[in-house]
């Protein structure tokens, strides 16, 4: 099975009915198998199977089934705008006008003249909304279109002319007036992810200087960036000393130096000096450009919150639109069986009410807002998040688990202590440098480091292979040596009584006591100490008032953990533990406790990261496979943004449900009115106009950080 996908830009794409529609044309199609929709930015994605259908096809059958204009990314046309305000404004315009010009020959006493202007009206008015409803009545769909529609068709049958067009011209106005807050959220978020270079000054082979965009540079290219220049490139400074900005992809505040060797990356922003970069990759696979586009994948997914809305707003219209019928018919039947006057004016006029009230749009259009303005504000803040639903679960988390090294210490431990069983300390030195430099571990790159300050010679190590939870192994001089923890000297019988009662003493001590192991038995230790983050003591504490337990899990020896467990002030730790142990653990806090997050490096801690309900790595930057591998990656490895997310996700989590009962609540008000004969028509539509900018407001909140604060879950 050949598995693809393909992004359509959608005109007008802004809301669930247009989605509804969409969904419906290409249910049953041949190869397709998911529709993602970003109500944000106007685009559909389609997974498919390639070997059964192609983009095109798949353009023809949703354009033809639902009128929608639609392009893919390589039409000649280019992109469509996912709203024409021009096209929504001016029939909306043209309906008020003759709307406004009829109600004022109705009080000259011009009946004739007043009901052609309101159908003139009702023309303009339904110029959009009238062909969308014929195509939704065609393919059995209840949408707002078809209410509306009826609504308008009711209220002439009734030969209530001016309800006729002003319903059809408040129809108008609401859907302008939604497709202008969902274009300032789409401007609004755009401003926060859109920041890739838009030009490069690339040098050429005889130093001359041309300017290209951005998307031509390949990776060896050497491009300039002049002071308070925009950084068009990944790549690595190859002259020059400056500082940058970059808080466009870590949050960081303050501008860092940098000068030959150091890494920067496109997006971020030059000061001072002049550089000169060396490409490492092509712009789009630049860490912004894989930010943004994960930000926009991340848009598509429907969050379990908006998934329920829909499938409430699946039963709440048909239910709302029974209630019309039963309105519209019965009171009048049983005044017929008594004999009485049936009235139907009356409770048809009442059941068109209903219809309206029955439009989901305000109910759905809130959340995905709320999501995609969430999740742009974390990324202005140096957080991505690969989806709405990770979102939404950091705001449930009840206990978070943090690796201990590299994540609540600085990840950069000193060697302390080295002692060789044969008095060869440097020897012993040189084959432990030798394996760490093969490997990715922490400890190893520590000894490297150490070994290389002390000017010893390293020599190549082969046939390096990892053991998980124990060490590693490899060949020195072709003798094979294993490197690791204690554990696997008692594991493989190759430690001597006196030797385990050595040892042992030393990993009473501060840090972390690392074996150095040949066939013959052990050759001795070298003993690390780390140091805790600065900020996460702080951290733990904020995590803590959030009414969150919080977890140490390492497989350092009791010793190091509860040192380090005890300076940083977290109560609950658990030591020497093999990775495979890291994720049963997770797993019983689950089952135990409830939603449990994993914080740790992305790589090193996968098996725990997966077992958890929402992951978090540090190291975007320094590890760009995290992006791949965690839910939610900090870019900036700042713990600070850890409590802060959670602040944002409950945040979030309060302004969906406040949408939520505005909405409902609001619907509730008119339909309680119209049973009293209170409600009329174009006060039911403009009710329904207000909550959908009330509720698109609120959401629109997120993006100002100060609404993420001091939310507890409890």
């Amino acid at each position: 099975m050949a598995e693809a996908r393909c992004t359509m830009t959608v005109e007008g794409l802004d809301c669930q009915t247009e989605a509804g529609a969409i969904q419906a044309a290409l249910n049953g199609a041949v190869g397709v198998d998911r529709l993602d929709f970003d109500l944000i930015h106007g685009a559909l994605t389609i997974h498919f199977r390639d070997d059964l259908t192609s983009p095109p096809e798949l353009l023809r059958r949703a354009s033809a089934r639902t009128g929608m204009k639609m392009s893919l990314p390589d039409d000649a046309t280019g992109h469509l705008s996912p709203t024409s305000p021009t096209r929504q404004w001016l029939p909306s315009a043209g309906s008020g006008l003759l709307l406004g010009a009829g109600v004022v020959l109705s009080w000259s006493g011009s009946t004739l003249g007043s009901t052609v202007l309101y159908a003139g009206s009702i023309v303009a008015g339904g110029i959009l909304l009238f062909p969308k409803a014929l195509r939704a009545a065609l393919h059995r769909q209840l949408d707002i279109h078809v209410l509306m529609g009826l609504a308008v068709v009711g209220a002439i049958a009734l030969g209530q002319w001016d309800e006729a067009a002003t319903v059809a011209f408040l129809f108008g106005l609401s859907e302008a007036l939604e497709g202008l807050s969902v274009s300032r959220a789409r401007s609004a978020i755009r401003s926060l992810l859109e920041i890739e270079p838009d030009s490069a000054e690339l040098v050429q082979p005889d130093g001359t200087v041309v300017t290209v965009s951005p998307d031509t540079i390949c990776p060896g290219d050497r491009v300039r960036v002049r002071s308070g220049g925009r950084i068009p490139v990944d790549g690595t400074v190859a002259s020059g000393r400056s500082s940058v900005d970059q808080k466009a992809i870590t949050g960081e505040s303050e501008p860092v130096v940098r000068e030959a060797g150091d890494s920067v990356y496109a997006g971020t922003v030059n000061g001072e000096g002049s550089l000169e970069v060396v490409a490492t990759v092509g712009l789009g696979d630049a860490l912004i450009s894989r930010i943004i586009e994960r930000v926009r994948v991340a848009q598509s997914h429907r969050t379990p919150i908006e998934q329920t809305i829909g499938r409430f707003a699946a039963i709440y219209t048909p239910v709302v639109v029974a209630m019309a019928l039963a309105v519209m018919l019965l009171p009048p039947l049983v005044h017929l069986a008594i004999g009485t006057e049936p009235g139907w004016a009356t409770w048809v006029n009442k059941s068109l009410v209903l219809l309206v009230v029955a439009c989901p749009c305000a109910l759905v259009i809130a959340t995905p807002v709320a999501v995609a303005s969430a999740l742009a504000s974390a990324a202005r803040r140096g957080i991505l998040i690969k989806g709405g639903s990770f979102l939404e679960e950091f705001g449930r988390i009840r206990v978070l688990a943090f690796d201990k090294t590299g994540t609540l210490t600085m990840g950069t431990p000193d060697v302390v202590e080295v002692v060789s069983t044969t008095g060869l300390d440097d020897d012993l030195l040189r084959i432990a440098a030798a394996l760490g430099e093969q490997g990715g571990h922490v400890l190893g790159r520590a000894i490297s480091r150490h070994a290389r300050a002390l000017r010893l010679e390293v020599p190549v190590a082969d046939s390096y292979a990892a053991v998980p939870g124990l060490g590693a192994t490899g060949k020195v001089d072709s003798i094979e040596y294993h490197i690791g923890s204690h554990r696997y000297l008692d594991e493989s019988g190759l430690c001597p009584p006196d030797f385990h009662t050595r040892i042992g003493s030393a990993e009473s001590s501060l840090g972390t006591a690392v074996a150095l192991t040949a066939a013959t038995g052990p050759l001795g230790w070298i003993r690390l100490a780390d140091h805790p983050r600065p900020e996460a003591a702080r951290v733990l504490a904020e995590l803590k008032a959030l009414g969150i337990q919080t977890v140490m899990l390492t497989g350092d020896n009791p010793t190091a953990a509860d040192s380090i467990a005890n300076e940083i002030g977290i109560a609950e730790r658990r030591a020497g533990l093999l990775p495979a142990d890291k994720a049963t653990l997770i797993a019983e806090f689950i089952a135990e406790r409830g939603s449990t997050g994993m914080v740790g490096d992305g790589v090193n801690d996968a098996p725990a990261l997966a077992a958890a309900r929402v992951s978090v790595a540090l190291g975007g930057i320094s590890s760009p496979a995290a992006i791949e591998t965690a839910d939610v990656v900090l870019m900036a490895d700042d713990l600070t943004n850890i409590p802060w997310l959670v602040r944002h996700s409950r945040a979030t989590l309060a302004r969906i449900r406040q949408n939520i009962a505005i909405a409902i609540g609001v619907k509730a008000v008119v339909m309680a009115l119209a049973v009293f004969s209170l409600a009329t028509l174009w006060m039911a539509i403009l009710a329904d106009v207000g909550t959908t900018l009330i509720v698109t407001a609120n959401a629109l909140r997120l993006l100002r950080p100060k609404e993420s604060r001091g939310i507890r879950l409890d």
